[in-house]
């Protein structure tokens, strides 16, 4: 495993191949899913969003993802859709799809 994941980190939607193995990197831990109108202030604010927060689900070499809470509460989306991901230390990674 990469120090990348080791420490706190940011992947900017250019390096669609860091992305990608950022994403294979946490099928099955928790990550949170969230889609923002903000790309500012990301999720620190009351403006559109929605987040889901579950086990990333998918298979190495695929570039299909999804979480999934239950019937109703759940995300699909694919590599090329997540524009930012960012990861502290100790803490669930944040996924940013457009």
């Amino acid at each position: 495993m990469s120090d990348i994941f080791n420490s706190s980190y940011i992947i900017e939607g250019e390096n669609q191949n860091a992305i990608q193995a950022a994403l294979e990197n946490q099928i099955g831990k928790t990550v949170c899913v969230s889609y923002v109108v903000d790309r500012e202030a990301l999720r620190n604010n009351f403006e559109t969003q929605i987040s889901v927060q579950s086990i990333l689900e998918g298979c190495v070499g695929s570039t299909r993802f999804r979480v999934l809470v239950d019937d109703n509460t759940f995300s699909y989306f694919y590599t090329e859709n997540v524009w930012l991901m960012g990861h502290d230390v100790n803490t669930r990674p944040v996924i940013f799809i457009a």
